[in-house]
């Protein structure tokens, strides 16, 4: 399926790589303002991923107008990587040329653009989905799988962890783009809000700290969610709010009825599970790549014309309309 990526910046770059290694993909186009072969002599990104070929980059066509690129290559299908305000805009001209879309998350700020991306797409009849990667990394299928089997009994309580520094790499650095990206709220923790609505369901309430929120205006969070009828406690705690050298912290921990689970980003792949017996390590880090998973579950779907149930762009409008909610 021919592919282009607009917007090479970090998930760009990533987005790529990916591509190049998927049977059944052709990196088609990169459209960016900037050249490639410039960014990728700058380092960006608060975690390292995968990078893209430089070699190869430098053979695929190149744009810096989308509207050009998209005429002239005429993909099948897109992945936006581009700032939070450009994504309606950008998705919806996509939609318009028949392409399929993978938006990066979040889907947009405004509920009712999000929701008329969505509309577009079903009338267009092409696949739309907003990465929300959590759902298809190894460590959190294995958390909602413990969760819904009842592997360790009864979840009581859930605590997600998301810290970074402050953005500084690529886009970052232009003032539009911190102003209307909805700050850490919005940009980090989402995947967690959406990792939580997705295993757990919509929470009967949402506590937040006033002091927190006065003082980091969402920039970090404290938040609890309250499940009425399970008794379930869940818990979001991070934010960019810390100096750019602060490295990436991510991850979760949960109490269930008959033992505890842990996760930290810093151990990739590694899950621990606690019992009263015993302590054991679940190694996941031969599973597949989260951000491969997702990128090939999106490109079957637009290829075989599935509706994407797996991660559908109405709960990226949900995981926004419970990011307000923080904010109450």
């Amino acid at each position: 399926m021919k592919t282009a990526i607009i917007g090479f910046g970090f998930m760009g770059r990533l987005h790529a790589a990916n591509l190049l290694k998927t049977a059944g993909a052709e990196l088609a186009a990169i459209v960016d303002k900037t050249p490639p072969a410039d960014l990728l002599r700058v380092p960006g990104g608060n975690f390292t991923t995968t990078a893209a070929d430089a070699k190869i980059i430098s053979r695929i066509p190149y744009f810096a107008d989308l509207v050009s690129g998209l005429e002239a290559i005429r993909p099948e299908a897109v992945v936006i990587c581009l700032p939070t305000f450009l994504h309606y805009a950008t998705t919806k001209l996509c939609l318009e040329h028949g392409c399929h879309v993978l938006l990066e998350k979040p889907i947009c700020l405004e509920l009712a653009q999000a929701e008329e991306m969505i509309s577009l797409s079903k009338a267009k009849a092409r696949t739309f989905m907003v990465a929300h990667c959590l759902r298809f990394f190894p460590e959190y299928e294995f958390l909602k799988q413990t969760i819904t089997s009842h592997r360790l009994g009864q979840l009581k309580l859930l605590k997600m962890l998301r810290l970074s520094g402050v953005p500084s790499w690529g886009c970052w650095q232009d003032t539009q783009v911190k102003a209307t990206c909805g700050g850490a709220l919005f940009d980090l923790l989402i995947h967690d809000i959406d990792f939580l609505h997705d295993t757990l369901g919509p929470p009967d309430k949402i506590w937040n700290s006033p002091p927190l929120l006065a003082a980091f205006r969402g920039n970090y969070i404290n938040s609890t969610w309250e499940y009425a009828a399970s008794g379930i406690v869940a818990m979001i705690e991070g934010g960019n709010c810390f100096p750019p050298q602060r490295p990436f912290e991510g991850g979760f921990s949960g109490v269930f009825e008959n033992g505890a689970i842990l996760y930290r980003s810093s151990e990739p792949g590694k899950v621990k599970i606690f019992t009263a017996e015993q302590e054991e390590i679940k190694d996941l880090s031969g599973e597949q790549c989260g951000y491969l998973k997702e990128l090939e579950y999106f490109l079957d779907c637009a290829g075989s014309g599935k509706y994407p149930e797996r991660c559908p762009p109405e709960d990226a409008v949900t995981a926004i309309r419970l990011g307000y909610q923080h904010l109450d």
